[in-house]
């Protein structure tokens, strides 16, 4: 089947999937598909079961490609005929929660109306750096999920100064993942940019599990102490 056939497929389980991801898993070698004369792409059944795999691995078990290709070979080699729950460890969030969100265009009354709160409220919340609109002036759906959440922590005493903090964290650990994603972007292969973004998107998963888990931690000890 054709690419474009294989896309149709897995988007009924996947509906996040795209053609890019399928061509950057190929040229990481995790899968062979044969090659029409003219060169175009054929995908067999056991081509899907095995991007069906994958796909489903890194979704639910946030397994990294390289163990993922690991899994693969000793399928492969016959060693195992499936293997399944393979990961990093428990985490609070999946790692497809952190793809770049849809494209869109939210005025700040958009905004506003989303998020059920005042245009007011969004200007001081942009003017404290928790959204920033782009070079046209619009914001996007991540931007009105922010002023959401952030004003529920408000309605509970979070003020503006914890408000900047929280900010300030998010921004540190944004800057820790840019620097172990950046050196994969920067490669000289085509995918170089679709490969840091799979992993930009697992760390993030896996950095804000874990602070939400130390989060937790502290909290009971500190009401337990």
């Amino acid at each position: 089947m054709s690419i474009g056939v294989v896309l149709q497929t897995l988007n009924q389980q996947f509906p996040d999937v795209t053609v890019s991801k399928i061509r950057f898993l190929e040229s990481e070698g995790l899968i062979t598909p044969q090659r029409t004369a003219s060169g175009y792409r054929r995908f067999t059944e056991s081509d899907v079961d095995r991007l069906r795999f994958i796909l489903q691995t890194q979704r639910d078990n946030y397994t990294p490609l390289k163990v993922i290709r690991e899994q693969l070979e000793a399928m492969d080699s016959g060693q195992v005929t499936a293997i399944v729950g393979a990961s990093l460890g428990e985490t609070l969030v999946r790692a497809d929660q952190f793809r770049a969100p849809a494209l869109t265009r939210l005025t700040d009354a958009d905004v506003a109306a989303q998020a059920g709160c005042t245009e007011e409220e969004v200007a001081s919340l942009a003017k404290l750096g928790l959204i920033t609109p782009d070079e046209s002036g619009f914001f996007t759906a991540d931007d009105a999920a922010v002023v959401s959440t952030a004003l529920a922590l408000k309605a509970f005493g979070f003020d503006e100064r914890s408000l900047k903090t929280l900010r300030n964290n998010a921004r540190r650990q944004a800057d820790l993942i840019a620097q172990a994603a950046t050196p994969v972007a920067n490669g000289k292969s085509d995918t170089a940019r679709q490969k840091a973004e799979e992993l930009s998107q697992q760390m993030t998963a896996l950095v804000v599990s874990l602070h939400g888990t130390l989060v937790k931690t502290d909290l009971r000890n500190e009401f337990n102490a």
